[in-house]
């Protein structure tokens, strides 16, 4: 992820962002498991692009709520 671009959260270190003028992404990974959330659909494009192309990856939809 920091050679895609993004920045390592300080507290919880399985966080990254990335941030392009008013547009950010904020990625969560935890094992086997990514969340994301975005104010830019180009962004999700591209990220989940870039994902695919590294690993086996399938999206499962969006999500209505999360603990």
């Amino acid at each position: 992820m920091l050679s895609k671009g993004y920045a390592k959260g300080d507290v919880d270190k399985t966080l990254f962002f990335r941030k392009h003028e008013s547009d950010v992404i904020i990625v969560q990974m935890y094992v086997d498991d990514i969340t994301f959330g975005l104010n830019n659909i180009s962004m999700c494009e591209e990220f989940v692009s870039s994902m695919q192309c590294e690993f086996e990856m399938s999206m499962v939809g969006e999500l209505t709520y999360i603990l």
